[in-house]
């Protein structure tokens, strides 16, 4: 796994290099965002970037947007030692997969990673073995690390419990349609209207659990398990911004979606389309 690590303090960015290193991880290190940049240009595209949010000269906001828009299928964790909600909110609504607030631990930074990495590869089973969508979700539900002192140990069951497939004409390609959606799980790409739609990798996964579910609603707790792990530390508004990000993409008027839906204190449902 290559992982471009973005920190201006020595201190830290030596800490966690050793500990990636220790994890068989490659890494780059840069000290400012313009570093950054330029390594994911001429060394890129990296696996996952971890980006320090404060910076002495462009923020590690400003970093994550140009990555996001460079590579779209990149894995992005925000580092940020402020507290704030709405720090967090800025950084997954310019497309950050996670953030891991310091001070941290090791076992919470490598957990993180190993986590979102698995996400971003949930389906390589499935296009090298043909193994069917469901099989790859539990596979993945079954290797969740368990980081201690989790605010998410109440959520319920995985994605092994959260995740059907749909009819059995579509299990052999992997491929589900709704409505003017296509989802192949073994390219990792959706269309509507026979246009690819560009997801980044917690977006993908998110609509895939949605479609997979078609017509029924999913809780927050659901989401927030079956996406980004059974021992998730973060809370549940990590799945609204992801929402809220996915709709930008696929709704035609955002504000008035047409195809997921909000089910009010709950969760959120996509909506099943009319069928000849």
């Amino acid at each position: 796994m290559r992982i471009l690590l973005l920190e201006d303090e020595e201190a830290i960015r030596g800490f966690v290099r050793i500990n990636l290193k220790r994890n068989e991880m490659e890494v780059t290190e840069a000290e400012n965002g313009e570093d950054a940049l330029a390594f994911a240009a001429e060394q890129g595209p990296f696996d996952i970037a971890l980006l320090d949010v404060m910076l002495p000269t462009i923020s590690g906001f400003e970093v994550c947007e140009r990555l996001r828009e460079q590579y779209p299928r990149m894995g992005i964790i925000m580092l940020t030692a402020k507290s704030q909600e709405e720090d967090k909110i800025h950084g997954l609504e310019l497309g950050a997969d996670d953030y891991v607030q310091k001070p941290f631990s090791p076992g919470e930074l490598i957990a993180r990673i190993k986590s979102l990495y698995r996400r971003m590869h949930a389906d390589d089973g499935v296009r090298d073995k043909g193994e069917q969508p469901v099989a790859a979700a539990r596979e993945l539900a079954d290797t969740m690390p368990v980081v201690e002192g989790s605010a998410a140990e109440g959520h319920s069951s995985g994605i092994a419990d959260s995740t059907t497939v749909g009819s059995e004409d579509e299990r052999p390609s992997g491929v589900r349609i709704s409505g003017p959606f296509k989802l192949s799980v073994m390219e990792r790409k959706l269309w509507k209207d026979g246009e690819e739609i560009i997801l980044t990798p917690t977006e993908w996964t998110l609509v895939r659990l949605l479609m997979e579910r078609e017509g029924e609603s999913v809780s927050r707790d659901d989401i927030l398990t079956a996406v980004w792990g059974r021992y998730y530390v973060g809370d549940l508004k990590v799945v609204d911004v992801n929402i809220r990000r996915i709709r930008q993409k696929i709704e035609c008027n955002p504000s008035e979606p047409s195809f997921i839906e909000t089910v009010w204190g709950f969760g959120y449902r996509w909506r099943r389309s009319e069928r000849a």
